[in-house]
Parts: structure tokens; sequence; C-alpha cells
């Protein structure tokens, strides 16, 4: 029946994962087992352990270098050591403590079939381990079971009487209680926890959340009733089955509770047991694998051992009526003793006394029948005097109650022999004096036989009611000697209890001395505390103090901060209005050499000076505007959305809808590397000041880093909810990054960290975006049209500007010098905004120029003299910035281009279209 029992609990109650969430290889440089796809750690041991049951069970063992307990656990349903890995690490880590956790028979790398008695022979053997491999003592294992781990958990903390404590997180009164709300226990039933639970003599803590839709938190609640050393509880509000390890409250709970057992003396002194006594100790609780039975039955009434041999009837037969009342009990002596005793219980049925008491009544037929046989016997009344016996009648014998010998028994009945010789002749000379006198007195008796006759059935009446009157008198004399008999067993019974009692109350009061020891030491704590917390409290009110002064001056800060940026932007309006003033006789000098004819000059005297002073001038070459393309690359298949060079080279950096990232060589048209590992389309593309990395914007809603020199991904940034649609490095550093998507968020990035640090939120969604030259402000173009510019310390919007009127803007390209930002728009215009006035300086636009969606690219050349732009019609447009006017049409792409890039050395130019083809022009 346990077989069966046995194979139903493995289909029904045990769900290991399929397949394991870990594989075990091992190591060949050092022989290590080792867990795949966990990294090796020099603190942590994986384990093969057997078990007694003949399967091998898979543990890994976490050290700690401050532990000074070991927790031993046993995980829940439907999971294995590889999912619970981490936690493992973790719990070691912030409970300073050394952890085992193993996998039963059948889950996770572990051999065998997962039954309730298979569990019970791998705890044992992860406890065995602890003990012979590790040199962990009983005193400092803490027990730890998860749902149904609490069975075997309880189940070994019922055997051992010097475990330091139990942890059981959500567990259960039984298996079977977990689906049917059941009064008692059945055979059939596993874990039978709510039977264990009272044999465990450490502290328990009951973990449960309220809120469990797997086992009802009442189990926890009943369990911690039943605890003998109960710990405050933590009855998680809300807490599901699964997610208790994610509330603050548990780990900081738990972390006390082992605090408390560690600082606490064990008070359990009884001596240790071996390992190998486990199993007999495991044979003593199967007595709850039946159904719980009453504990109120009584022993049965035990036989006397000081009666003597006893003698049957028709053995001794004695003379005379009055040995007979010699033989009955006292009716007085039984009530006392009936009194002197604690009545309990009746042992004995109804029908039971009813057949003794028949008994009686047939052996009192049997003496009376026998009454006038012994009073013809005179002569054995000399053979009692010689011994000072008493007989007592039990169940139809005749029993000698003293401790006469059997030599003494022999004489009686040689005696007895004498006797009846001498009866047998003077029965023989009655008789002969009987035939005589009888003939005489013949007459005289016939006479008189009549009215004796009539006396004679008075008589017989009178003696059957006395002989009923008697028959009543031994039945109730043999209903006291049975109560008499049960109350004696019984008073033994209480003799018994009371010692136990005696006992437990010596161990309460032992019990009741250490912890009035622990409650004088606990007020020694509590004083030390409170003095400590009233230190501590002295130097809060002085931190406040200082904390209020430091406030007060922050203000005077603040208010001494805001008058200075107040002067600060007089000071740039004033700067603005030189600025103006300056950029109008700039202008006016320009008429004056068109007019002349010497532009040329001027522009050669003026802007050369300019260029070579700038940063980088090494690089700097004037701008050529192309006239056909020197090499046409089949890039990306499905399209390319994005484009640029390195800084101060000529290396092109491709992306597109293949999730793919290329760099390419503009002199031969070759493929040089490819970065991979986006998940989504690539939708614009970024690089830092140094080339180093290269920002990607996904439509996987997150940002990939990579290293250019080795190819691999250095961050994915996520955060964004929808897609990634612009991304944009800082020109001064590579440490900061903008990034918009398409859910009206604005991200700032830290390289370093690798984590956000500031969000943006608006109304409306952000096309593109770029950082102005000295970093600290970021230009966006928005769906609706305007251009606007917010701080990145603070994320405040600075200015707004309308830059294309009920239309997208789907570009913005920010000038080699910084003065000048190019936006383009869907209704096919090409702003340049002054940055240092945001006023409109010039607008760009041809009949045949079309933008061909919302993230299209233009860009402007390094000598800020040329915008370019590509079209629907696969057509590329330059404009010189001077004229306002188109310089140069080149048509080589089949599809829309979607976006262009300028060389910062002058050339080339590059293009992509929607075919995912590159044209480079030269």
């Amino acid at each position: 029946m346990g077989g069966v029992t046995s194979s139903m609990a493995a289909k029904f109650a045990f769900f290991p994962p399929n397949p394991p969430s870990y594989k075990l290889i091992t190591d060949d440089a050092t022989g290590l087992l080792l867990m795949d796809p966990f990294p090796h750690r020099e603190n942590v041991d994986v384990l093969r352990l057997p078990t007694r049951r003949g399967t091998e069970v898979v543990a890994v063992y976490v050290r700690h270098p401050m532990a000074t307990s070991t927790l031993l656990y046993s995980h829940g349903n439907a999971a294995d050591i590889g999912q619970m890995y981490e936690l493992f690490i973790e719990l070691s880590i912030h409970l300073r403590v050394n952890l085992m956790g193993y996998d039963y028979s059948g889950y996770g790398q572990s051999s065998g079939k997962p039954t309730e008695q298979n569990t019970y022979a791998d705890i044992e053997a992860a406890y065995k381990c602890l003990e012979e491999n590790y040199g962990t003592k009983q005193e400092d294992i803490i027990l730890y079971g998860q749902s149904v781990g609490s069975g075997p958990t309880l189940d070994l903390a019922a055997r051992l009487l010097r475990i330091r404590a139990v942890v059981l997180h959500s567990p259960i009164l039984s298996g079977l209680r977990v689906m049917y709300p059941v009064k008692r226990t059945y055979w059939f039933d596993i874990y039978k926890n709510i039977d264990k639970i009272p044999l465990v003599k450490c502290p328990v803590l009951v973990i449960h959340g309220t809120s469990d839709d797997v086992v009802d938190c009442s189990h926890g609640k009943q369990l911690w009733e039943l605890c003998l050393e109960k710990y405050e509880p933590l009855w998680l509000k809300g807490g599901n089955h699964c997610d208790l390890e994610l509330y603050p409250e548990y780990l900081r709970h738990l972390k006390k509770f082992i605090s408390t057992v560690e600082k606490s003396p064990s008070r359990r002194n009884s001596s240790r047991r071996s390992t190998d006594q486990i199993e007999h100790a495991r044979r003593s609780t199967d007595c709850f694998e039946a159904p719980r039975k009453s504990m109120d039955r009584r022993e049965k009434p035990r036989k006397s051992t000081d009666r003597p041999e006893k003698l049957r009837i028709h053995e001794y037969k004695f003379n005379n009526i009055n040995k007979l009342e010699k033989l009955k009990i006292s009716f007085d002596h039984m009530e006392k003793s009936r009194r002197s005793v604690e009545y309990r219980e009746k042992s004995r049925s109804i029908d039971q006394q009813l057949e003794r008491a028949r008994k009686s009544v047939d052996w009192l037929d049997r003496i009376r029948a026998e009454i006038p046989f012994l009073s013809s016997i005179s002569i054995l009344c000399s053979t009692e005097e010689h011994h000072n016996s008493s007989l007592s009648l039990s169940g139809g014998n005749l029993i000698l109650d003293d401790s006469s010998t059997l030599q003494s028994i022999r004489s009686i009945m040689s005696q007895e022999e004498i006797a009846r010789e001498a009866i047998k002749h003077a029965l023989k000379a009655l008789r002969r004096r009987h035939l005589v006198e009888e003939g005489a007195h013949g007459p005289a008796l016939i006479a008189l036989s009549t009215p004796i006759i009539s006396q004679g059935s008075e008589w017989k009446e009178k003696a059957e009611n006395l002989e009923t009157e008697l028959q009543q008198c031994y039945k109730a004399q043999s209903r006291l000697s049975e109560q008499l008999v049960v109350e004696v067993a019984e008073s033994r019974v209480s003799k018994a209890l009371l010692k136990d009692n005696e006992s437990q109350i010596a161990s309460l009061q032992e019990g009741l001395t250490q912890s009035r020891d622990d409650c004088s030491q606990l007020k020694a704590d509590l004083e030390e505390k409170i003095k400590a917390l009233e230190l501590i409290v002295s130097e809060n009110h002085q931190i406040r103090a200082q904390l209020e002064e430091m406030i007060a001056k922050a203000k005077n800060a603040e208010a001494e901060n805001k008058m200075l940026i107040d002067r600060w932007m007089l000071q740039k309006m004033q700067d603005a209005e030189r600025l103006n003033e300056a950029n109008a006789l700039y202008e006016h000098l320009i008429d004056q050499l068109k007019a002349s004819g010497l532009e040329k000059l001027a522009r050669q005297q003026v802007d050369g000076v300019v260029r070579r002073s700038e940063e980088g001038a090494e690089f700097f070459m004037d701008s050529i505007v192309p006239t056909s393309y020197k090499h046409k690359i089949n890039a990306h298949e499905g399209g390319c959305a994005s484009i640029l060079f390195e800084n101060n080279s000529g290396k092109l950096i491709s992306g597109g809808q293949d999730r793919s990232i290329k760099l390419w060589d503009t002199n031969t048209g070759t493929l040089i590397s490819t970065l991979y590992g986006c998940l989504g389309s690539v939708l614009d593309l970024s690089i830092t000041h140094d080339n180093r990395s290269v920002i990607a914007a996904s439509s996987s809603n997150n940002l990939y880093v990579w290293d250019v020199q080795s190819g691999r991904v250095r961050h994915t940034l996520t955060g964004h909810t929808d897609k990634v649609c612009s991304v944009d490095v800082s020109k001064i550093s590579s440490r900061h990054v903008v990034s918009a998507a398409y859910d009206r968020t604005i991200k700032v990035w830290d390289l370093q960290k690798g984590y956000c640090t500031n969000t943006i939120i608006f109304h409306s969604n952000c096309n593109s975006l770029a950082f102005s030259t000295d970093g600290q402000t970021i230009f966006s173009g928005h769906v609706d049209g305007n251009l606007r510019l917010w701080d990145i310390q603070t994320g405040k919007l600075l200015s707004e500007v309308a830059a294309h009127s009920l239309a997208a803007v789907t570009s913005i390209s920010v000038s080699r010098s910084g003065n000048i930002v190019l936006t383009s728009g869907r209704d096919n215009m090409h702003n340049l905004f002054d940055i240092r006035s945001l006023e409109v300086c010039g607008t760009l636009r041809a009949s045949g120029n079309r933008v061909a969606s919302n993230w299209s690219r233009s860009c402007i050349s390094p000598d800020e003299n040329y915008v370019a732009a590509g079209s629907a019609d696969g057509s590329m447009y330059i404009w010189s910035i001077s004229k306002a006017d188109i310089v140069s049409t080149l048509k080589e792409h089949t599809g829309s281009v979607l976006c262009c890039s300028w060389s910062g050395l002058g050339k080339p130019l590059a293009s992509a279209d929607k075919n995912g083809v590159v044209c480079i022009w030269a």
C-alpha cells in the first residue's frame, strides 16, 4: 500500500522542472564539478551525494568567511538549485551564513524519482555531508524549508534534538490539506507536518504571505500555533506563494531571527546522536503514517504476581459451612479499597461483567451441591488447625492466599486419607443400627410424615429466596472485585503520570531559571541600547541644527546664483546685440567685396585664418561639391536608415534593417568589420569623439554600445518603452549620451556607469536630436514641428522655436563651429537657425526635393558652405548656403534616399537609400 501511495504522490504532488535549468560539467584542468551556465566561484562547491535509498542528489555548498551558522535549504516544488543559485549566493552574503542547497531525487540532475521517502533520504544525505565533510555541528545548523520542502525539513528536525532553529517558508500542514480542508490525518496523506511540528524542540520561525493562492496562510498560522518554541512570525501582507523574497521585511526579519538564535545558548543537553542512527530515529516517527488515534487508551489490568499457586476446589473438601464464610471478602473492606483509589473509567464491558457474574453463580451452585458432603466430614477440621491459611474465591476455584509450602499440602492430604477410612467404618455401623431402628420406628414416622411434608414446602420457598439473595450478593461481590482491579491499575497509571509530570516540572523550572537569566541579560542589553539611543538622539539634534544652517546657506547661495544668472543673461543679451551688429557689418562688407570682385580673396584671408585657428584644423579641408559616385555598395538587406563618418577620418559607419553595423573604407569601397548584437532595426547612429565606441538606436527599445576595436557590446542601455529613433554623443566627452524614443521621453545616459541619469518627458514625440558643441544643451526636433533647447543638467526647457509650421521635424544637424543648426521637415524645407539668436538665417528648398520619411537625415558640410539632403525620388540635392540655391543634383539611387553624411575632412559625401544601397560621391 505504501508503494501505491508513493507512486500517486510522485505523479500528483511533485513537478520537477523539465528540462533542468542547469547542467553538470567537469573542469578538465582542476577536476572540479561545475554547474553550467553559472561561472565558477571559489567559495561554492558542487557535490554529488549518495543517499540510503540508492539515488544520487546534486547539492551546492556556499561558504561565508564570517559565518557561524549553516543554513540547510530545502527548496519548493517546480524548482531546482539552478533556479535557486543566485538566491543562495545573496542569502549567504546578507545573512552571513554558510548555505547548503540540494535537489530532491528526480529534480535537476539528481537521479531517481521524486517520492516522499526519497526526499527524507535526500535531506539526511545533505545533513550527513555537512557533519562529516565540513565538520558542522548539529547546534550550528538551521533548517530552512520552503513550501513542499517543509516536509523533509520538519521530519529531520523532529529527529534531531540539538538543531539550532527551523525556518518554515510558506509551509503546508500536509499534502492532502493543501487540496481539501480535512479534519484528521489519513494513512494515505503525505508530509504530515501537523503531526511532526509538536516534536520539534528548537525555535521555529514561520513566514507566509497573506495572499498566497497556492498554500493558504492558515497552514502557516496553524503550524505556528502548534510550535513548542514560537518565534515572532512574519505574515507578509499581499505576499503570494513565490514572491516573498522581494519584500524588504523578509530579509530583515530573517536576519534578526538568525542573529537571535546565534546569540541565545542552546538549552538542549541531550547527547549527540551519530548520523548512522538517523534511520533508527526515522522508524520512531513512523507512527505518523497511520491515522492519529485517541490518547485516552487505558492500560489493561495486569494480573497479580503475588498470588500463590491455585488449588482446585475438588481436591479439598471441608466439614464446616462456616469455612466458606471465611472465604468471602468483607464488603466494608472492599468499599474502603474502592474509595482509596481514584476512579476514572471502566475498562471492562457490560457483557464481560455479566459473564463473570454467571460463572460466579455456577461456582456457588457447585459449592452448595457439595455442602452436605462437606458437613459429614468432621475429622478434617483438625487438619485446618495445622496452618494459618485463608482461602479466597476466584474464577470458580479455591485459591490459597498465604505462602504455605508444598510439604504442608502433602501432610494435609495424608490426614485426609486417615479420615476417610474412619468415616467408612462409622457409616457401616450406622447402617446396621439404622436398619434395626427403622423397623421399630416405622409406624411413628408414618404418623409424623404428614406435617413434616407441609412444613417442607415452606422451608423450600424460604431456601429459594435465600438462594436468590445469595446469588445477588455474589454478583455484587464480582462487580466490586472487577472495579477494585481496574482502580488499582488506574492508580498505577496515575503514579506513572505523576512521575512524568514531576520530571516535566523540573525541566520547566530549569527552563524558567534560564529564561530569567536571559531576561536579566536582555534588560542589561536594553539599558545599553537606551543609552546608545539617547546618544544618537543628541547627535541627531546637532546634525539637524547643522542641516538648518546648511539649508540657510543654500538658500542664500541660490539667491546669489539667481542674481548672477540674471546678470549673465543680461550680459548674453548685450553680447547678442553686439554680435548682431557685427553680423550686419560683416554682411555689409561681403556685399562690398562682391561688388568689387574680391569675394574669393576675402574668403581665403578671413575663413582660412579662422579655420586654421580651430581645434583639429590639421584635418580640415574645404568641402568639395561632388559630381558623380565613386563607389556603389549593397550594404544592408531591407534598407539602410543611418550612416556617419568617423571623426576626422574617411571611414564610413552604416546601420540597417538587418540588425548589423558595418564599417567601410570609402577609398576602396571594401568592408572593414561588422558589429553584431543588436536585436532590432538600426534607426540612428553616433560615435564618440575619440572614435572608440559606436552607439546605435534600435527599434527593440534599447541602445547598444560597441567597442570598435574589439567588436563587442559594452553596454545595453534599457529604459525606453518604445522604439528609439535618435541618439547623439557629447562633442567634448565620451561619457554623456542622449536618446529620444516614441515613448515621449528624452533620456540622458552615463556610459561609464551604464544607466540613465535624467529623463525628460514631453507631450510631443521627438524625431531627431543633437548635442551643442559645449555639451551643455540638447537640440530636439519634434512631430509638432518645433525646435526645442534643453538644459542637460536640470532637464529644463530653455527655449522653443517653431521650425516648420504644421509639419514634423525629421532631422537636426549642428555645424562644426556650433553657430548654425540645420533642421529638415516634412514640409520639404531646410531651415538654418542662428544659435545665438534662434532666428532663421536661411531657408533652402527645391521643387523636386521631397522628404522620404519622419527620420530622413540631412547634413551640413564641415566648412558650413553647403547643405546636402536626399529625396523620395532617389536624388541627392546640394545647396550653397551663401547663394541659397542648388549647386548640384546627384542621381544614382533607385530608391528613396533616407540619409546622408559629409566627412569631416571635406570629402567624400555618402548617402543611403531604403534598398540598403550606399553611394560614395566624389
